[in-house]
């Protein structure tokens, strides 16, 4: 008897302690029939920096501290993420905006600085690219810093604009190559819509390859073309020997016009050419050891003083 009434009495304060987190759980709600306008969102919901999946999660919007909007996070399984679809009312055009996030783990409320003009019939977000309720904001870069491949020794690489360029060694097969990436903190690179782990795929570099990364917030989304290229050996290098009135110099003649040559000693860039009239010519160059980059050729040359 004694172990029942034990038992009972522990079940009522787990029912007590429940209800009084969920008693906390902020009541918004929004009276729609008093509004004439709407602008929707589909967005995700993160707190420190961690994307929330409860689907007691929630964010309101807010006109002053009227509330015009309120959605629970929703399960999408084509996506296997979570977010919210929230309508707003306004009788307004350019009515500002304000947001709120509850995160029902923690019971705690966080204002969301970003806020937004109202503007009728207006949408943002969508499944793939959606608005970011975050507090603190997350990060809008989108960069790409490097590209390497596992087990996959790369002669250089180079980055132009948006353009990644990789140098491999003669006879590499490019048709699955295991990518590795470093992009900017928080942000996701995808082929189309697929999104790419960095270090456990299997990539064709048969043809220059079409990237897109997607900042931490979603809001900026930057396409990156990377080339991989392979040695070709036909590059043919000649070189002079400094002497004490005039310094060394390196000439390469390589086939393909335009092709950017690189002229490195140690982990410095001297100089950067382009093949012009099937020819680049280094001059000035002191005694020392050089390497020579150009189209996934690697040569090292070595100037020396002539007395």
């Amino acid at each position: 008897m004694k172990k029942m009434k034990k038992y009972i009495y522990s079940m009522l304060v787990l029912l007590l302690v429940a209800a009084n987190v969920h008693g906390q759980s902020p009541n918004w709600s929004v009276n729609e029939n008093n509004f004439q306008y709407t602008m929707t969102f589909v967005g995700f919901l993160n707190v420190d920096g961690t994307t929330l999946t409860s689907v007691n999660d929630k964010v309101a919007a807010f006109a002053g501290n009227e509330c015009r909007g309120v959605a629970n996070l929703t399960y999408v399984a084509s996506q296997n993420k979570y977010f919210a679809y929230l309508t707003v009312f306004s009788n307004q055009n350019n009515e500002p905006i304000s947001f709120k996030i509850y995160n029902s783990a923690k019971n705690e409320i966080k204002n969301i600085d970003k806020t937004k003009n109202f503007t009728t019939n207006e949408n943002y977000g969508n499944l793939f690219q959606a608005y970011s309720f975050a507090s603190p904001a997350l990060s809008t870069e989108a960069g790409l810093f490097n590209v390497g491949f596992k087990n996959v020794q790369s002669i250089d690489m180079a980055i132009d604009g948006n353009a990644v360029t990789v140098y491999l060694w003669p006879g590499q097969d490019l048709t699955a190559l295991n990518t590795v990436f470093q992009v900017s903190p928080g942000a996701e690179i995808y082929i189309g819509t697929v999104k790419q782990e960095s270090g456990t795929n299997a990539i064709n570099y048969t043809n220059p390859v079409q990237f897109q990364v997607l900042s931490a917030d979603q809001s900026v989304l930057k396409q990156w073309t990377v080339t991989v290229k392979k040695g070709s050996g036909n590059v043919v290098y000649y070189k002079k020997d400094a002497v004490c009135y005039e310094g060394g110099a390196i000439k390469l003649l390589y086939s393909q016009e335009g092709e950017a040559v690189r002229l490195i000693t140690g982990t410095l860039t001297l100089s950067t050419q382009t093949i012009t009239n099937g020819q680049v010519v280094f001059n000035n160059l002191n005694e020392g050891t050089y390497k020579v980059i150009v189209g996934g050729d690697v040569k090292e040359i070595v100037i020396n003083l002539k007395k």
